[in-house]
């Protein structure tokens, strides 16, 4: 009995033991399924660090648990903008290109809208791409260079301020950081820098690839007298090389060695080129893949050994040819703007321009108000031209007389007539002087203002909301033409010989067709220009017939 009883004592105890550390000791069940995860976890990381037999059938080292692969960081196309007050700069990081340009500063500009817009999607051929010319650094077309966060900076409203890219290849790295210029608008910095991280010496050569995209969709015609000039151009010692892009040839390159100063793309009223710290040894145009005019710049070659750094550092306009802008760059820079042989006219006739405009803030006001002075300084030399056509008018019923008297005799008639010219003080030369010592003017106004940036999307009155633009209506023109008629019949003779009639008559029609696709703005001046000048003849012409009839009047008298 009393071992029974010590018995059922004794299962007791265990019993109550057991149920007490279970309560109070035992894992909770969740608590022992994360504790048997974090077994199995450290078990295959064990299995894989440990050395041993490969399995044939299942690849693992023989019995471990198979890892699991990690996959290669794939990183993404994208692009990124660069933003000041003036302009945008898109920088895409697939070969790190700038696939995107926009102005945002002054309002005309603005309507431009994206200048690179024209190139094809997916383009391998957009501005500033790099290239290495040995292979040693390999750069593919394809390349996506990764952001580097640590080296790019946005201001306080968030914009990207510098843009840091880099690429890890095997034995080297190539970073490349845009940045926007703290004085110039329209101004980015490019730096450059390839880092050897090998033992063995790295040797390459860095290009500088600045395209342009000529739109086939684009090409000039007869009435377009306002194409996109596309040229490529560098400035080599003291000249500027530019070949338009008609006139590439696509067998051959140009090149050019030197004092490379800067190199890059103009087009008509806008320029993207780069401005060399370090000068490249030659620059080289090229028509690649027919619709591409490419400025292709070659810097020395370097050798680098461990640890050692290839830096180039250039400064990238990418603005309109805005002369001032352009000066406080580079004064050399103002060559991209072409006035030709006119340029020493053209250019005062710009400042004087620029200057009106600065208080009448409207460039169609500005334009009238220069072809008014123009027309007062003129005003002397035309007025000797107009008073010589009617002192022809004057003579011109002596002269016909001469010509029936003399009709056989041309040695007598010219005899003649230069004695009749001579008693009425009038020179043959008298009507056509004045006005070729005008034609420079005229012809240099003219390069001004269809080479002016200032008059791109220049508004003026009414529908004239582009003045570097033709007239949509052809309003200017055809007014321009009926004044020119007018001035045909101030000008005409009594009796005119008919090859002169016809000419005459001829000569508004063609100019007119001849205007309606110019510039707005340069045909108001011309047109400006022939109404001062119909003014001006016929405040003559009332002058002469005054005369005349003061001198029948006294003639009558003596007569009498």
């Amino acid at each position: 009995m009393d071992q029974q009883k010590r018995t059922f004592l004794a299962l007791a105890i265990c019993m109550a033991i057991g149920l007490g550390w279970t309560f109070f000791f035992a894992p909770k069940p969740d608590e022992a399924a994360k504790k048997q995860d974090a077994d199995i976890t450290a078990t295959k990381k064990d299995a894989a660090k440990a050395p041993g037999q490969v399995n044939p059938k299942a690849g693992t080292p023989a019995g471990a648990t198979p890892a699991v692969a990690t996959p290669a960081v794939v990183v993404p196309p994208q692009s990124f903008t660069l933003a000041t007050d003036r302009f945008q700069v898109g920088v895409t990081n697939v070969g790190g290109r700038v696939n995107a340009l926009s102005y945002l500063s002054p309002e005309q500009y603005k309507k431009a809208g994206n200048l690179l817009e024209s190139f094809p999607k997916d383009s391998t051929r957009l501005p500033f791409a790099l290239h290495f010319e040995k292979g040693q650094v390999n750069l593919p077309d394809g390349l996506v260079y990764e952001l580097d966060q640590s080296k790019t900076v946005k201001d306080p409203k968030g914009q990207i301020t510098t843009l840091a890219l880099v690429h890890k290849g095997p034995t080297y790295t190539v970073a490349k950081t845009y940045a926007v210029h703290p004085k110039h608008p329209y101004t980015l910095e490019l730096s450059v820098v390839v880092t050897n991280l090998a033992t063995e010496v790295l040797r390459d050569q860095m290009q500088l690839k600045i395209a342009a995209y000529k739109d086939p969709a684009n090409e000039k015609s007869f009435l377009d007298f306002r194409p996109s000039e596309l040229e490529t151009i560098c400035f080599v010692e003291d000249d500027l090389e530019r070949t338009v892009f008609d006139s590439i040839d696509e067998e051959k390159v140009e090149t050019y060695k030197g004092k490379v100063h800067w190199a890059g793309i103009s087009l008509r009223y806008f320029n993207y080129v780069s401005i060399f710290e370090q000068e490249p040894q030659s620059c080289t145009f090229s028509r690649v893949e027919k619709d591409y005019a490419q400025t292709t710049l070659t810097f020395e070659p370097f050798a680098l050994g461990q640890g050692e750094r290839f830096t180039s550092k250039q400064m990238l306009y990418m603005g309109p040819k805005d002369v001032d802008v352009m000066d406080a760059i580079r004064p050399d820079l103002t060559k991209t703007v072409d006035y030709g042989i006119l340029t020493p006219l053209a250019k005062p006739l710009r400042w004087l321009l620029n200057f009106i405009h600065q208080y009448v803030g409207n460039w169609g006001v500005a334009i009238l108000l220069l072809t008014l002075l123009i027309k007062l300084a003129t005003w002397p030399i035309t007025a000797k031209s107009y008073s010589n056509a009617e002192r022809m008018k004057l003579i011109q019923p002596q002269l016909d007389a001469l010509r029936k008297t003399h009709e056989n005799d041309q040695q007598r008639l010219a005899e003649e007539t230069m004695k009749l010219f001579k008693e009425n003080k009038f020179n043959p030369l008298g009507g056509c002087l004045p006005m070729v010592l005008q034609m420079p003017i005229l012809y240099g106004l003219y390069v001004m203002i269809n080479n002016s940036v200032e008059l791109y999307q220049a508004e003026f009155m009414l529908w004239y909301t582009d003045l570097s633009a033709s007239d949509p209506y052809f309003v200017l023109p055809i007014l321009m033409g009926l004044v020119m008629v007018v001035q045909q019949r101030f000008m005409m003779t009594a009796t005119p010989n008919p090859q002169t009639k016809i000419m005459m008559q001829l000569m508004p029609i063609m100019f007119t067709a001849f205007m309606l696709f110019l510039p707005s703005g340069l045909v108001l001046y011309y047109f400006l220009n022939l109404l001062l000048g119909v003014l001006q003849q016929w405040l003559i012409r009332r002058k002469y017939a005054k005369n005349a009839a003061v001198s029948a009047k006294q003639a009558d008298i003596i007569d009498v």
